[in-house]
């Protein structure tokens, strides 16, 4: 490997930190340099997997007024974990109507940002329809299926729809710092497995029972 790919990471960060680097990345190029989050805004985090566990966790270092994480009654323990990383209110999109639930927690016109980090192309509508207007959507989560509704909602509104995709070297000297400064608490996302485990490890990730596994040779 060239050693200008290199990270130097600090002595006191565990291995099972550094594996988590990269999702870390994602989140933190969504958050810190692509959003424009600012002290007492209402933020909503739609996913609570690997990327939108880590996004959650870089908003919370922007300081919101409220921080908001979606997900499904499938997600139940991701959601509690989302709680433990600090999410102020936990939404289930099967059991409730979100969008109504994300306009009455606030003043009424929405949220400042949005963060996608589902994966599948719907996701979109219910995002725009929360977003406040000048707000901001930051779309990370990708989605194959045709959108079949309208983009008026964004013009109408004069809302903001930001791509996310991939990281830079600076993200991850970012994100590095985080973890040596003690920023991020990786440990409720994970679980680790030994390396003849790691079909254990795949079920269990699938299952949703846990955001992350680690395979540790």
């Amino acid at each position: 490997v060239p050693e200008r790919c290199l990270h130097h990471v600090p002595d006191h960060v565990p291995f099972e930190d550094v594996a988590m680097t990269e999702p870390g990345c994602v989140a933190c190029n969504a958050v810190m340099e692509l959003s424009r989050i600012t002290p007492g805004d209402t933020v909503v985090v739609m996913g609570p997997g690997t990327i939108g566990l880590m996004v959650l966790q870089m908003c919370k270092l922007c300081g919101p007024g409220k921080l908001i994480l979606v997900g499904t009654s499938k997600d139940t323990t991701r959601l509690e974990v989302g709680r433990q990383l600090g999410a102020d209110v936990t939404l289930m999109a099967d059991k409730e109507n979100v969008v109504e639930a994300v306009l009455a927690l606030g003043d009424g016109f929405g949220a400042h940002h949005v963060f996608d980090c589902v994966g599948i192309s719907a996701a979109l509508k219910p995002a725009l329809e929360m977003v406040r207007p000048a707000g901001q959507i930051t779309k990370v989560g990708w989605g194959k299926e045709p959108m079949n509704f309208n983009l008026d909602p964004l013009v109408q509104k004069a809302a903001t729809l930001q791509g996310s995709f991939s990281h830079t070297y600076k993200t991850w000297e970012r994100v590095i710092g985080l973890m040596g400064n003690g920023q991020l608490n990786l440990a409720p996302l994970r679980r680790i497995f030994a390396l003849d485990e790691w079909e254990t490890a795949f079920k269990t990730m699938d299952s949703l029972e846990i955001a992350k596994s680690i395979l540790v040779p």
